[in-house]
């Protein structure tokens, strides 16, 4: 499940960030995405919403915390006296002007008179959300967490208090077929039509709304053409009442009540209806191993309630020639379709993938790196993770790197479809081992930041909502990040161009080395791998080689600054993220400012975002760069300078880090000046960490060079 990603685009184009949001709203997480929810007249508002089906948090376009009133409204929050729950101010949000037609008798005077009595990114303890978050995955998946279900899956290290956790045995080549039923409102109609969302699941080489194939094609290319999976349409059903009444604003938050009557109603509907059952798929206990159900329209309740994007379960004890529904997802159509949520929920439905997310929201997993935890594009969505693909699912099974010697020089291959072998080191706990393969940007990985050997720390005790990294409390699957940093774990970034093994950079990983291939106890795990070759789609390395230092690229001597001048002019400025009223043309439209907090003209800023953020400039031909120089933005109200920075330039396949920089001052009123070995590029950009809970921004930004 998916979140609002953060990366450098390639020299050659800008690539648009995508947050996930598949069909319509998605059963799945994401970061301050904006959306569109109703007010009780009818009307709708823009918000943004960070949270998944089980908890989400609601903001105003410019940050401040939402909630419900007790009539439905959605106003301006405060926090309850102990810090649990959200309470109305009283005061509605009305997002901007155009909805000032809004049938409800309220002074807009006050609103920023309660703004400036109310702190930006307002949440409760969390402690309440995990309670909150948990009390409803309990409701929508209870019967996975029975013990009946635990020693029925004959699975004796199930992680209970995850989601779905348990393997699901399946032949590593099959033909999967799921159901997917279709649903009209008595006053709306689905905007797309039955013929198209055939095509969106079943057709071959398909690529319609931009799509990377559809859902067939995806499961085709992942499991190396192992499984074929189509879904059976049918439908549309019209609901009995209104759309609003099952996306009921009133309803209390996590019960999904009204999209329980409606599952019940498609359901009775569906055996009434004469739909053949007897062709769908089912697991040992007869029962359908993959059910959707796509209802017209968008979700407009928020706060996890009414129809939002789920998964749960049917309990009725209805059969459809001979078969039986029980677990199914239920998604909204919108008006743009999307294969990234269903590939999640298939995921999930047919084979027990479990979330590699993190349910509280404050780490981000394994990032874009699996289907299971998120991705850069919910149209090309990356395929799952080799502890899905290969342990659980067996579409290959893992090369055991324990049966070489010393001095063993591996390949690993990469595969544009996902399908890739992968190596794997094991210790004495058969829970706990490493998964090592190559991806590159291309085909399903071509959204991806970063190349190389991917090395995966499993342990299938752990969770990926405990991001504590202990002994005790550490992820089911873990991305290995070359650069050390844990940006992943420590909710800094969701993804960089340092997270893989390559060449060049980072070309060695074992007990000596950071990250180090110890296991979560603290003991050696023997994994020692060094001379890890450059890029390409095969890539070599050498096991148990002595020598596990990484080794970085030779630095050449000062570097050469005569006869540069600022370039920068000549280039197109892009960034992760720019504040609706902050323009990105500002870093280079050559306007010297007289402070850090100038405002007589155009400044760039990435508030609300914190973390990792970025800006780049793309040339049109290549240039050679010695110096930047960085006038930072800081105004005391949520913008401040970075913690830390660092500049990169793109080499023609990957980013990279300058060499010999001296500088990378952060001070403010004035030009921080950094020198650095010339480069010769089309691309370069400023990689900044935020301080604390500050975003941070630039006034102007020079590149010297020629």
């Amino acid at each position: 499940m998916g979140k609002i990603t953060k990366y450098l685009t390639t020299a050659a184009a800008v690539v648009t960030m995508w947050g996930i949001m598949s069909i319509g709203a998605s059963a799945a997480p994401y970061n301050n995405q904006e959306h569109e929810l109703a007010q009780p007249d009818g009307s709708t508002v823009q918000v943004k919403i960070t949270g998944d089906e089980y908890f989400q948090q609601i903001e105003s376009l410019d940050g401040y915390t939402l909630c419900r009133n007790k009539d439905g409204w959605i106003s301006y929050a405060q926090l309850n006296e102990d810090g649990t729950d959200y309470v109305s101010t009283g005061e509605v949000y009305k997002a901007n002007d155009m909805l000032s037609d809004m049938k409800i008798a309220k002074s807009t005077n006050t609103t920023n008179n309660v703004k400036n009595n109310l702190q930006k990114h307002l949440k409760i303890n969390k402690e309440a959300i995990k309670s909150k978050a948990n009390a409803v995955r309990k409701k929508l998946h209870g019967m996975d967490y029975t013990k009946a279900a635990v020693a029925k899956s004959g699975q004796n290290n199930i992680n209970t208090n995850g989601l779905l956790d348990s393997k699901i045995s399946t032949s590593a080549t099959s033909n999967v077929k799921g159901l997917t039923i279709l649903v009209d409102f008595p006053d709306k109609k689905s905007d797309i039509s039955k013929s198209d969302l055939e095509q969106f699941f079943n057709g071959v080489g398909y690529t319609g709304y931009g799509n990377n194939g559809s859902v067939r094609d995806y499961y085709y290319d992942v499991s190396g053409g192992k499984v074929t999976y189509t879904n059976s349409l049918t439908g549309f059903y019209t609901a009995k009442h209104p759309k609003s009444y099952y996306d009921d604003i009133n309803e209390e938050t996590g019960s999904y009540a009204k999209s329980e009557e409606l599952a019940t109603e498609v359901f009775k509907w569906l055996k009434t209806s004469g739909f053949d059952a007897s062709t769908l798929t089912t697991d040992s206990n007869g029962y359908v191993k993959a059910i959707n159900i796509l209802y017209a329209g968008k979700a407009e309740a928020g706060w996890s309630k009414g129809l939002w994007p789920h998964q749960s379960w049917y309990t009725g004890s209805d059969t459809f020639n001979g078969v039986k529904m029980q677990k199914y997802e239920m998604s909204d159509i919108g008006n743009d379709i999307s294969i990234y949520t269903i590939c999640h929920e298939s995921g999930h439905m047919i084979y027990g993938y479990p979330d590699l997310y993190d349910y509280d929201g404050d780490s981000f997993g394994t990032g874009p790196y699996s289907l299971m935890s998120g991705g850069a594009n919910e149209k090309n969505p990356t395929p799952p993770d080799p502890y899905c693909r290969d342990i659980i699912s067996g579409w290959n099974t893992p090369i055991n790197m324990n049966s070489y010697g010393d001095g063993a020089k591996l390949d690993a291959v990469a595969n544009s479809t996902g399908n890739q072998a992968a190596y794997k080191w094991s210790g004495k706990t058969p829970s706990e081992y490493f998964l090592i393969e190559n991806i590159q940007k291309t085909g399903r990985y071509a959204d991806l930041p970063s190349a190389g050997l991917a090395i995966w720390h499993i342990d299938e005790k752990g969770d990926n909502s405990k991001n504590q990294m202990t002994a005790s409390s550490h992820y089911l699957a873990s991305i290995e990040q070359a650069d050390g940093k844990n940006d992943l774990e420590n909710n800094k970034n969701y993804y960089d161009d340092g997270d893989l093994f390559r060449g060049g950079y980072k070309d060695s990983f074992g007990d000596s080395t950071t990250p180090s291939s110890k296991w979560w106890n603290g003991s050696s795990s023997g994994l020692k791998i060094s001379q890890i070759s450059k890029l390409g789609n095969d890539m070599t390395f050498v096991q148990a080689s002595s020598g596990t230092n990484p080794t970085q690229p030779t630095q050449p001597t000062d570097p050469d600054t005569s006869a540069v001048t600022n370039i920068a002019g000549q280039a197109t400025p892009t960034a992760s993220y720019v504040s609706d009223w902050e323009k990105i043309s500002a870093l280079n439209d050559g306007v010297n400012p007289s402070s850090s907090s100038d405002r007589s003209g155009a400044v760039y800023g990435n508030w609300p975002k914190t973390g990792t953020q970025w800006v780049q400039y793309t040339f049109n031909k290549n240039v050679t760069i010695s110096s930047s120089d960085v006038y930072w933005f800081k105004d005391g109200q949520g913008i401040d300078v970075p913690a830390s920075y660092r500049i990169a330039y793109w080499d023609g396949n990957a980013w990279q880090d300058v060499k010999n920089p001296k500088g990378l001052g952060t001070e403010i009123n004035k030009y921080n000046t950094t020198t650095f070995t010339p480069v010769s590029t089309n691309a370069i950009a400023i990689q900044m960490d935020s301080k604390g809970s500050s975003s941070t921004g630039i006034i102007e930004w020079k590149v010297n060079g020629k």
